[in-house]
Order: C-alpha cells, then structure tokens, then sequence
C-alpha cells in the first residue's frame, strides 16, 4: 500500500498512507473528516476527496498484480480486455524469419527478458507457409513447434504473440517473394500467383490451393492450443498485406471490391476454419496494404471476437535514416493525421478493437516517436517492424532492426538508443475502467491519463481490479513521483508498475507520472521473477538445429 503520492501538502493523508494499520481509529476518523482538500499543481487540478478509512483496508490485489499482464485476452465491444474487464493496451515487436528455417533461431531468454525490461509486452511471430506446409497436405509439425515454443518463450517473460501467417509478394517463386511454397506458385508473376489463391486454382494433388490455406490453419491452431503458453496467444492475423493480384488491375491500391468480395468471404472461410477447432481467440483480419490513403473496405464478420490489424508506413519515413526529422517532419505530419482519421472513422463505423501491428522500417525515429503518441492517444496497441535487421531477406532495409548486430542477443550495448527512447514510453497496460485520455510530453516526461472507473461496453470488471501503468527505468533512471485523483496507489514507490485502486464513489481516475530525483526505478526483472510460472521449460527459443 506504499506510495509515491504527493497528497498537495496534506500531511494527515500523507500519515494515512503510510503501512500498517495498528492505529488508534477514533483519531483516524478525525483526520478522514478532515481529509478533503482542494489545490492545484503545476497546473494540474486535483481534487483529493477520499474516505481515508478504505486506505487502511489493504485488499488483495489483482491476479496480475506487480508483474505482467498475462491472463486470457478478449474483445468487448471496440475494446481488448483481460479475464477481470480491463482494457488492455500492449506494445511490442515483430520477430519474424522469413526464409530458411522460417523462424528465429537466434532468439533466446536474453531477448525476452531485454524486451521485458523495456516494457514491451508483444511480439508478432510469423508461420511460413512453405516452412508449414513443404509438400500438399503434407505438414512439417516439427517446424509448427518451433514457433510454439517461441511463443511459450515469450510467455515466461510476460509477451504476448500476434500469430502472424506471413508473406510478402506472394512467395520465393517470385523476386523478393516470401510466403508460399512453390508447389502453391501457379503463375508466372506475384500478381498471377495472387490472383490464382483468390480462384482458389488447383494445386498438382488436386486441392484448390486457398483450400490448402485455410487447412493448414485447421491444421496449426490445435497444436497452438494445446501448448503451454496458449493463453499468451493474444490472436491470430490470417494473412499478411493482402494483395488483390491481377484479377483486379485497377487496383493500385486501396482495392474496395477485392476486400468486400474475395478477401471477405476468404476471411470468412479462415474464421469458420479456425473455430471449428474450438479455437476462442481474438482474430485480426487486414486490409491491402494502402496506408489508409482512404478508409478500408473490409466489412465486419459476424464472428464475435474479431477484429482489425492495420499497417502504416509514412512514405518519407522509407527513404532514408532520418532520426531527427529533418525530413519526415515535414512531409509526414498531415499523412500521419489523414491515415488515422482514416482508421478512426473505419473502425468506428464498424464498432471493433484495431490493433497497428507494424510500423517503422528504418531509423526515422524522430517519426516514430510521433506515431507513437498518435497511437498512445486512442490507447492503441503497437508492433514495431522490426526486432532483427535480416537485411538478406525480401523487402528488409538494412536499418530496419532494433539491434545493432543480430547475431548477438538483446541488450542495452547491442540495441539502437535512438530508437528506443523514440518507442519506450510510460503507459497503461491495463485499465480498470473506460480510457479517456493519455499524453506523455517527451520535454518533460510527463505521463498524463485520464480514465472512467465504468467498465467498457460489453465488459465487467472485477470488483477488485486494479489499473496497472508501466513506468520506464529509461525514462526515470532517478525515480518517479505520482499524482493522482480519484484513487489510491497500491504499488511501492520504485516499482516498474502503478497500480492504481479506485477510491469508493469515484467517477474518474486521472493520473500524473512526473520524474524525481534521489530514487530509482526498478526494472521489471528486478521486481518480478523472471521466468515467469508456465510456458515452455526450454529458454533457449531454439527447437532444433
């Protein structure tokens, strides 16, 4: 029940807040009746109106309580939420191999616990498919397992996974293709190749090779549920950047009657897939990738528990190395705010979650920085492209990784520092209550939120959950202090996380993180025994030679 909470000089709720409960109660009721107070600092209003006698009662905390986020995630309504009807909000990585052997073989529990450390709670690994289906009907489970006992790896250290099956320009039948195997590559050109998965041609064994497809999803989804860390699944994302192919030529880009006809019912088909194994996780279908030039057209499925995955490179940003903006600030700024009006209106107009499972590409990290306050103000969550650099593989500039050399594990010494503090920032991981606002001013380090203790439409919070707030040792190497209405902090005042308890009869939360001097801030693995419970026992990440 420790704090760091500036009470705005009230020294009765200072001595309130202190643990330990032997006290002399009839002089805790004088001073609760005492215990309301108005002032305003650093022109941040607070009104401190609170029953202090509920500060005494020290409740159990939430499953998740000082450490990650790990239980089972859902949606409700335009939400993500946990198993206690929080919103839960996760930035990550991409970790995807897209040639030979199709996963990251590199990837071990130094990774996991350097990406732990900096508060990143995601990563989107990529199935292969000519890595899980070599042959028709022919599966390589050895292969699938790789990928889940990277999932479970991550899971020991509080990641989640987008399962991603991925490829770029069809396949390695055509020039800087990746994806499908050549026995599915019918066509002389990517565009042919596409336009034969859409027909659903048949492939030499006499399945239509979109048939194949959305098999081989029957195929892995058991496997993935069957597995350790299934829970840590956060869902699936059926195919990656779709593209219409030849049968559609006036589409250049945004394609409206490819993604309302074949894309749909071809999604359709995934979804139908994919439940008929009794599989309950969150699905995340795109669009063609078109940077939100004009909204999406991909309609709502009726599937309960889909959602929408959205990619966004500003055009400027891929040019070159640009880490202080000297470009993209001046030609990114109204493309960043057309693309996510965009997708604002979109997602709305069909009631969804949406989720930006990449962006970045380079070290335009001045850009970055921007793009992830625009996605930290709708309480979005995030996959940077990406962790490896891999510059050998299709379509990868040799900027793009958040590693100096790939063939070192994760750390401070090996990880590019620019591009860090462009992604690492304070934020909320989950939510006990509807998100209304967030900011966080880099001049400053300043973290501002603002949230309704109701629950989101079509959640119920549990009745002692609890808001959790990463606060980064980046940013607060001396320590933090936080400000707070309408709750009490529950966590210690270095503590990697915020946990915040709403106070009885209170409407709304709103929540200060500035810095301070003469602490510290404990770094995850400091505060929480990593690995965690569960998962895979192997923390090497590699299944095999």
């Amino acid at each position: 029940m420790n704090t760091t909470v500036e009470a705005f000089g009230v020294l009765q709720a200072r001595r309130l807040m202190r643990r330990g409960i032997d006290r002399d109660m009839s002089a805790v009721r004088e001073e609760r009746r005492r215990a309301v107070v108005h002032r305003a600092a650093s022109g941040f209003a607070i009104v401190l109106i609170a029953t202090f006698l509920s500060l005494l009662v020290d409740r159990p905390p939430s499953a998740d309580a000082d450490g990650p986020v790990t239980s089972a995630l859902s949606r409700a309504g335009r939400w993500i939420v946990d198993t206690e009807g929080r919103v839960v909000v996760l930035h990550g990585l991409n970790i995807v191999k897209k040639w030979a052997p199709y996963y990251p073989s590199r990837f071990g529990a130094q990774d996991a616990r350097f990406l732990a450390n900096e508060g990143f709670t995601a990563a989107r690994i990529g199935f292969i498919w000519a890595g899980t289906e070599p042959e028709p009907g022919v599966y390589d489970d050895a292969y699938v397992h790789d990928i889940v006992h990277l999932n479970d790896l991550l899971a020991r250290y509080g990641i989640r996974t987008l399962i991603d099956f991925h490829q770029d320009s069809w396949g390695q039948s055509t020039v800087y293709g990746d994806g499908a195997p050549a026995w599915a590559s019918l066509g002389i050109n990517s565009n042919q190749d596409f336009e034969d998965f859409w027909d659903n041609e048949k492939a030499v064994d006499g399945i239509g090779i979109q048939t194949q497809f959305v098999n081989m999803w029957r195929h892995v989804v058991p496997i993935l549920d069957a597995s350790a860390g299934a829970t840590n699944i956060l869902g699936f994302d059926p195919f990656n950047e779709p593209n219409a192919g030849s049968g559609y030529p006036s589409c250049s880009g945004p394609c409206p009657a490819f993604e309302e006809g074949q894309l749909a019912a071809f999604y359709r088909q995934v979804i139908a897939a994919i439940r008929s194994t009794g599989d309950e996780h969150l699905i995340f279908p795109e669009g063609v990738a078109q940077n939100a030039q004009q909204q999406p057209s991909v309609p709502a499925f009726s599937d309960p528990q889909t959602a929408f995955n959205w990619h966004y490179y500003c055009e400027a940003s891929q040019l070159l190395p640009d880490q202080t903006g000297l470009l993209t600030n001046e030609y990114c700024p109204s493309e960043d705010a057309s693309a996510f009006a965009n997708m604002d209106a979109y997602t709305a107009r069909l009631g969804v979650p949406w989720i930006v499972s990449e962006f970045g590409a380079n070290d335009a990290d001045a850009e970055y920085a921007d793009e992830v306050e625009m996605m930290g103000e709708r309480f979005l969550s995030w996959m940077y492209w990406m962790y490896y650099n891999d510059a050998t593989e299709p379509w990868d500039p040799p900027t793009e990784g958040l590693l100096i050399n790939d063939n070192e594990p994760g750390s401070e010494a090996n990880a590019k520092q620019p591009k860090l503090d462009a992604l690492v920032v304070p934020y909320p991981q989950a939510i006990a209550g509807t998100p209304e606002s967030y900011n966080f001013d880099r001049a400053t380090d300043t973290m501002t939120m603002t949230y309704s203790t109701r629950a989101v439409p079509g959640a119920h919070l549990a009745a002692r959950a609890r808001t959790q707030i990463f606060v980064p040792e980046r940013k607060y190497p001396t320590g933090y202090t936080v400000l707070v209405s309408g709750a009490r902090v529950t966590s210690t005042p270095t503590a990697p996380w915020v946990e915040l308890a709403a106070l009885p009869r209170a409407r709304t939360v709103a929540v200060k993180i500035v810095p301070r001097t003469g602490s510290r801030t404990e770094l995850p693995s400091q505060a929480v025994s990593f690995p965690l419970a569960g998962g895979s026992a192997r923390q090497d990440g590699r299944a095999r030679s």
